[in-house]
C-alpha cells in the first residue's frame, strides 16, 4: 500500500510511540501499533516457513528417487507416428529385405536361382531402392576423418580407390560428380554415351553400384570404356555389375529392370567409434561361454527351427530361406540372441551395452537414410535389401516416423503374380 513508504521502519515507529501525549497523536500511535504487530506475525509466519523448507532440505535424502521426474499418472506422451491418422495421401510404403549375405552362400549358389524373388520384387515395383553399401558421401567423409574414424579403405576400398580414380580423369570432386550426375539422371532417353558418362560420374562419387545400374542398362556390346570413363574403370563397374552378393545380384539388377537411374546406399559405419575396445569385448564374452553360443545360434530354440539345413546350396532352398530371414520369429531369436542378451550380462557389463549402442546407432542411422530418400516420394513404395539381424531394429525405428507404412516381406513372397514362379 502507498501509505507505508513514508512510515519509519517498525522498530523506529514502535519506540517513538510510548511519548506521544496528544490523543489525536494517541489513536494514531493506536493504528500504528496495529500494523507493527500485523508486520511482526507476517515477518514471523515467513521465518517459520523458511524454518520449515530447511529442516526438509536438511532431513530428506539426496537422490532417494527419481520419481519426482516421471511424467504423471495417465500423462501420454505426444507421438508423432499418429499423425500416419491423418494423412492426406497414401502413406509411404517402405519393405525391408533381410536376407544372410550372399557372398557368404555355398560355391553351388548360382544367381539365377533369385529369379523367383527378383520377380516378385519387380511386381512391388519399388520406385527406390537402398543398399546395406555405404554412401559415396559417407565413404568420401570417413576417408577426411581417418585420423578420427579409421581408414575407409577397410570398409569401402576398391570403391575409395575407383573414385580417386576417376575424380583424377574427370577433374571433380565426388560432390561435384554426384551434383552432375543427379542433373544427367533427370534427363531420361539417355544415349549410350550419356549412359557411359553417368557410369563415370557415379564413380566418381563413390557410388559404384549406381555406376553398375547404367552398365545393366547397357547393351553389353555398349559396356566400354569411352564417354568419360576409363577402359580400366570400365573394367571394374562390369565387375561390380555381375558380383555374387545381394546388393549387385539383387539391388542393382532390380534397378535396372525397373528403368531406374541408380541405388541409394543407407549402410553405415560411422556409428564404429562408439564401439567398445575389441579386446575388452572380446574378453567380456569369453567370460559368459553361453553368449558365444547365442551369437553363433546355436540353442534350442534355433535347433527347433531347420536353420542349418536351409545354406541355399539348391535352388529350392531360396524362398524357404528368404521366408525364414524375414520372420517375425526369425526376428525375435536373432535379436535376443546377439544384442539383446547381452543387456542381462553383468559379466558382459558396460561392453555389451556399448556394443548395442553401436549398433543402435547403425541401425537409426539406416533408418534416417531411408527416411532422406523417401521424402521426395511420398506415397511411393521404398525397398531395402538388407542383411537380416538390421531388419527388426530399422523396422522399429521406421514405426516411429510419421508417413511410414512397413510392407510384409513374407506376404510378397508368398504371392504369385503373372508370370513368377517359386
Amino acid at each position: 500500500m502507498s501509505h507505508f513508504h513514508s512510515t519509519p521502519s517498525p522498530s523506529v515507529a514502535c519506540a517513538d510511540n510510548t511519548q506521544l501525549r496528544s490523543r489525536l497523536r494517541f489513536f494514531k500511535a493506536v493504528d500504528l501499533g496495529r500494523w507493527c504487530l500485523g508486520r511482526a506475525a507476517s515477518l514471523s509466519r515467513i521465518l517459520v516457513g523458511v524454518l520449515v523448507v530447511v529442516s526438509a532440505c536438511k532431513t530428506t535424502p539426496p537422490n532417494t528417487s527419481s520419481s519426482q521426474y516421471l511424467p504423471a499418472k495417465g500423462e501420454q506422451p505426444v507421438n508423432p507416428a499418429g499423425a500416419k491418422q491423418k494423412l492426406a495421401i497414401a502413406p509411404t510404403q517402405v519393405m525391408i529385405f533381410g536376407l544372410g549375405h550372399l557372398d557368404t552362400a555355398p560355391a553351388s549358389f548360382q544367381v539365377a536361382w533369385l529369379e523367383p524373388v527378383l520377380c516378385r520384387l519387380r511386381a512391388y515395383k519399388p520406385d527406390l531402392i537402398l543398399t546395406e553399401a555405404m554412401s559415396g558421401e559417407q565413404i568420401m567423409g570417413l576417408d577426411a576423418y581417418a585420423a578420427y574414424h579409421g581408414t575407409a579403405s577397410q570398409y569401402a576400398g576398391p570403391t575409395l580407390e575407383m573414385a580417386k580414380t576417376a575424380q583424377s580423369d574427370l577433374h571433380l570432386s565426388a560432390a561435384q560428380a554426384l551434383v552432375q550426375a543427379h542433373e544427367l539422371s533427370k534427363k531420361g532417353n539417355l544415349t549410350p554415351a550419356e549412359r557411359r558418362r553417368l557410369a563415370g560420374l557415379f564413380v566418381a562419387a563413390a557410388e559404384p553400384l549406381s555406376a553398375a545400374v547404367q552398365w545393366l542398362r547397357l547393351p553389353v556390346a555398349e559396356r566400354i570404356g569411352a564417354d568419360g570413363i576409363s577402359p580400366a574403370l570400365a573394367k571394374q563397374v562390369n565387375l561390380f555389375a555381375t558380383m555374387r552378393n545381394e546388393m549387385s545380384s539383387l539391388a542393382a539388377r532390380l534397378a535396372a529392370d525397373l528403368g531406374l537411374e541408380r541405388v541409394y546406399g543407407a549402410g553405415d559405419h560411422l556409428s564404429d567409434v562408439a564401439q567398445p575396445d575389441f579386446t575388452a569385448f572380446k574378453t567380456a564374452v569369453a567370460a559368459e561361454p553361453s553368449q558365444v553360443d547365442r551369437f553363433n545360434h546355436n540353442t534350442p530354440e534355433f535347433r527347433a527351427v531347420p536353420e542349418e539345413a536351409l545354406k541355399l546350396a539348391s535352388a529350392a532352398e531360396v524362398m524357404p530361406v528368404m521366408k525364414w530371414k524375414n520372420s517375425t520369429r526369425f526376428a525375435e531369436l536373432d535379436a535376443e540372441a546377439q544384442w539383446l542378451s547381452m543387456l542381462g550380462s553383468e559379466k558382459i557389463g558396460r561392453v555389451g551395452r556399448q556394443r548395442v549402442a553401436a549398433w543402435e546407432a547403425q541401425n537409426l542411422r539406416m533408418a534416417v537414410a531411408i527416411r532422406e530418400a523417401t521424402a521426395p516420394i511420398a506415397g511411393g513404395r521404398a525397398l531395402l535389401i538388407v542383411g537380416a539381424a538390421h531388419k527388426p531394429f530399422i523396422e522399429a525405428y521406421l514405426r516411429t516416423f510419421t508417413d511410414v507404412e512397413l510392407v510384409s516381406v513374407p506376404a510378397m513372397l508368398d504371392a504369385k503374380p503373372v508370370g513368377c514362379n517359386d
